[in-house]
């Protein structure tokens, strides 16, 4: 289903730059306006299974974020990836299905209300497309098809143990597994791939189900980053024989385990690294660029929302006639189910784990060395 409602999407005419350029001069009087509607609609509360209007709010601005970034990037195939995801986030904390047309139908009446007329009327087109495809949106929900969240294969004895050990929050019992299982480097390696990132996936699933509380998901991933921590030093003293790297998760993305997985990936094959961590902001990240003059940036996107801040750091790197030429890798489960969504954000490259960012890196650098540029 999800390959059918991409292609009829496809039909819909692209929404221009200049109406795009519009809705995001306009976010901000689009969530005030749509925030005040539902806010005075008697169904609401009930629609919304009783939570606090601040969830709702939050959802209003991830809303007008996300399709700002649809509509710059003209990627509508992320955007019918996306809603199924958002419909079962959203379901599983007690909010109706019908919230969604409501919803909509709100925006719609902003949209209308607050774009000139001829921008208007192609974003709602788009928002028409999504209320006519509302219950083929709750059927994807519920089947999970195509929803970013989904483990490539069945889970080993290890994984299991390591995801009953974080859930109980045994950070203790975590560095034990560790210490009795990995011996070499290839050991480490495997165990980042095959152990921590599938379990790091399905309490992601867990907590997109509401079978886990946010709480609970920092937890696991605070143990996770001991473990790495606590790791670290069997890789430490590897000689650096290739170049400078900056790996960071994106402005406002706080999921920083993949891209602390890359790092040590990267270091582990021998280049300089230096690790920023989450929620870079676009600035500092240019100041660091420019101090370090690196030869590659990756930078980690988990929540499709902040793609937006991941495009503007990418343009503001190639605006600047001193970074410019820094190669930009991106990866992070915002692109898995999508893997040419580099090229419409404008980075380099793209890699769907810590193994075969690296292993992209390595290629870049020795195409460089090659060419004589070392």
């Amino acid at each position: 289903m999800i390959a059918n409602l991409i292609n009829n999407l496809k039909e819909i005419y692209a929404v221009s730059p200049d109406a795009a350029e519009a809705y995001e001069k306009a976010k901000d009087r689009l969530v005030d306006y749509v925030n005040k509607e539902l806010e005075t609609n008697p169904k609401v509360p009930d629609l919304i299974g009783g939570n606090p209007f601040s969830i709702m709010w939050n959802n209003h601005i991830n809303h007008a974020t996300f399709l700002t970034t649809v509509f710059k990037i003209g990627s509508y195939e992320l955007l019918a990836r996306t809603i199924p995801w958002v419909y079962r986030a959203y379901h599983a904390r007690g909010f109706s299905y019908d919230y969604f047309p409501a919803a909509l139908a709100a925006w719609k009446s902003g949209v209308d209300k607050c774009l000139h007329s001829a921008y208007a009327a192609e974003i709602i087109g788009i928002y028409d497309w999504m209320i006519n495809n509302h219950e083929n949106m709750i059927q994807l929900s519920k089947s999970g098809e195509g929803l970013t969240f989904s483990p490539q294969s069945e889970p080993t004895e290890m994984q299991e143990v390591f995801l009953s050990l974080l859930l109980h929050g045994d950070s203790k019992g975590c560095l034990q597994l560790v210490n009795s299982s990995i011996q070499t480097i290839d050991d480490l390696k495997k165990f980042y791939l095959n152990v921590v990132c599938p379990a790091m996936y399905r309490i992601g699933l867990l907590w997109e189900r509401n079978d886990i509380s946010v709480a609970e998901e920092h937890v696991a991933s605070a143990i996770v980053g001991r473990v790495t921590a606590a790791l670290y030093p069997q890789f430490a003293d590897i000689d650096v024989y290739r170049g400078k790297v900056i790996v960071t998760a994106g402005p406002n993305e706080f999921h920083e385990v993949g891209s602390r997985m890359l790092a040590d990936f990267l270091e582990m094959e021998g280049w300089d690294t230096t690790y920023l961590g989450a929620n870079t902001p676009k600035e500092e990240l240019i100041a660091i660029l420019k101090q370090h003059n690196p030869f590659m940036v990756a930078i980690s996107v988990a929540t499709v929302f902040n793609l937006k801040h991941a495009r503007q750091t990418i343009e503001m790197i190639r605006a600047d006639p001193k970074t410019k030429n820094i190669k930009i890798m991106v990866g992070g489960i915002a692109f898995n189910s999508m893997p040419l969504l580099w090229l419409d954000i404008g980075a380099d490259g793209y890699a769907e784990d810590a193994d075969k960012g690296a292993r992209a890196a390595n290629i870049w650098w020795e195409e460089k060395t090659a060419h004589g540029h070392s």
